[in-house]
């Protein structure tokens, strides 16, 4: 899967957890939409599912998810492996 791919499925893992008036892109500010610890769970989940990976516990910390751009490098590397 290359970047471009795995960029869109995260934006589709987030389409169920944003509000749907809110336009979100890959330098989005996710922490600024108001994602609290249960939609950052949701989140967390949705792409373990979606990418068939199992997230460390010490990679889920909020700084790894504030915008699209920042999950894409968590999760590449679990991709690649």
């Amino acid at each position: 899967m290359n970047r471009e791919e795995t960029i869109t499925e995260i934006l589709a893992c987030l389409e169920d957890i944003v509000p749907a008036q809110v336009q979100v892109d890959r330098t989005t500010d996710l922490m600024k939409l108001g994602i609290n610890s249960m939609t950052f769970i949701r989140l967390v989940v949705a792409l373990e599912e979606t990418f068939e990976i199992e997230i460390d516990d010490e990679s889920i910390y909020l700084d790894n998810f504030k915008s699209v751009e920042h999950i894409c490098q968590l999760v590449e590397p679990y991709l690649a492996s």
